[in-house]
């Protein structure tokens, strides 16, 4: 809901200046979405495991947590797109963009580092936490502007006349 509240409050003035941010963004938060379904699923299906499928457990733990770390990719994609379409739609403020840019450079930076991130414990994993916390506080911050925007009237249809 939130990704198609954006487009269609973005749509028509990036459509007057050829972009297509938007798209980009909901593009990131349809791929999220998958990625976080796909995560669900895995759990579904380590909840099903015995206790004497190890390897089984172990590979999809392997599986599950590589996902789930990679599904920052797919939400940094929907922060960057969506920042910069509501900047220049003068939907967000300047520290809005800015902070869903930094909050996309940390997802996707714990995204890349994900080999590390899943193999060691240690403070890389943070990276992604703080990430994730600053697009909560993204996402909350442009749900206002959203529902305060008010929609463009379509325009009249046109109806024949006679005489």
């Amino acid at each position: 809901m939130f990704g198609a509240g954006a487009v269609a409050a973005l749509r028509q003035s990036e459509s007057a200046r050829g972009e297509a941010w938007s798209l980009v963004g909901f593009a990131g938060v349809v791929l999220q979405n998958a990625a976080f379904a796909g995560v669900i699923a895995i759990r579904l299906a380590i909840a099903s495991t015995t206790s004497q499928d190890t390897s089984a457990t172990l590979g999809l733990w392997a599986l599950h947590d590589a996902l789930f770390t990679l599904n920052g990719t797919f939400l940094a994609l929907a922060l960057v797109g969506l920042s910069i379409g509501g900047r220049r739609a003068g939907l967000i403020r300047p520290w809005h963009r800015t902070w869903g840019l930094l909050s996309a450079a940390l997802l996707f930076t714990s995204a890349t580092l994900a080999p590390l991130v899943i193999d060691h414990t240690g403070p890389l994993g943070l990276l992604g936490l703080f990430g994730w916390l600053m697009w909560v506080v993204w996402l909350a911050a442009y749900g206002t502007p959203l529902i305060r925007h008010a929609p463009v009237p379509s325009p009249a249809p046109r109806h024949a006349t006679v005489g």
